[in-house]
């Protein structure tokens, strides 16, 4: 897939438009909805995306994302997808819709197709939508595919949902809708060592700033570093020690005991084990930690 940060021209396109948070299942349906017309027509595909989610442009608070950029532009990869076009969102909020449709998307990708979500919104006060591209499709000589709304059960698939699901600590419905497991990727830093003084070593990561968070406590999941192996991870402020309020995740990797410190590794967050409490003593702790290996070590048996 080759990644532009800005417009060219690339004729004869089939597009998905749509800023994808997360990749989730929808999404994916929609992409490869895409991909599919494109191949079929022997077409070339192409995400047409921003840098920054739009939204944050009209909310009150930031939005803190479901994935990283290059987590999203990985999983778009992993869809088939040709181009994918990363913009400066800046550059064209002020455009009217229409302008914004006829200027930039068919004077520069003369599209075959345009696939978007049921919700998608585009142009000045976001007066761009369905209907919009709907009504020119003839106009311009595309063919318009609207992605009706996708569930699971009684549940709407949206970034919004699994963004509230996270942040709730709802981690397995939130992978339910996503699709695949809620992730973090980071260089492993060093601390202070008492974890492996414990016989529990670990590599720990800070939380990336601009991802939502999950509620403090330990999760079993998983830790990609040359390959994947099953993990403890702890999200939290470690209230045993006193003094120290610093946020950390700290992952305790199965079967694994090489230094990568200064390393990048993914942590993929599965399901919640405990809260993080305060224990008596290190004994306590070191006692509470060999159940929750034990319990990771079954769960990850049965995954």
């Amino acid at each position: 897939m080759k990644i532009f940060k800005t417009i060219n021209h690339n004729p004869d396109l089939a597009l998905a438009l749509g800023y994808f948070d997360g990749v989730h299942i929808a999404h994916q349906k929609l992409i490869s909805k895409t991909v599919e017309f494109a191949q079929k027509n022997k077409k070339k595909s192409a995400v047409i995306t921003f840098d920054i989610n739009p939204a944050n442009y009209f909310a009150k608070e930031k939005i803190l994302n479901v994935c990283s950029n290059e987590e999203r532009l990985e999983r778009i990869e992993a869809l088939g997808v040709d181009f994918t076009y990363v913009l400066d969102f800046e550059e064209y909020m002020q455009m009217e819709a229409l302008e914004y449709l006829e200027g930039v998307l068919v004077k520069n990708f003369s599209p075959c197709s345009i696939t978007v979500g049921f919700n998608h919104k585009f142009g000045k006060e976001k007066k761009g939508n369905t209907k919009l591209l709907s009504e020119q499709a003839k106009n311009f000589g595309y063919q318009f595919t609207e992605l009706a709304p996708q569930k699971i059960q009684t549940c709407l698939i949206s970034s919004s949902n699994i963004r509230e699901m996270i942040s709730n600590g709802h981690i397995r419905n939130a992978n339910l809708l996503l699709g695949h497991s809620f992730s973090l990727k980071n260089n492993v830093v060093k601390g202070d060592m008492i974890a492996r003084k414990m016989g529990f070593p670990t590599a720990n990561i800070f939380w990336p700033n601009n991802i939502v968070h999950l509620p403090h406590g330990v999760y079993f999941g998983y830790a990609v570093v040359d390959k994947t192996y099953p993990a403890i991870i702890n999200w939290g402020t470690r209230p045993t020690f006193d003094g120290n309020d610093e946020e950390i995740v700290e992952v305790h990797i199965l079967n694994f005991d090489s230094q990568i410190y200064g390393k990048i590794i993914r942590v993929l967050f599965v399901m919640k084990i405990r809260d993080e409490i305060k224990f008596p003593n290190m004994e306590a702790l070191s006692k509470q930690i060999e159940e929750d290996v034990e319990t990771a070590k079954k769960l990850a048996r049965l995954s």
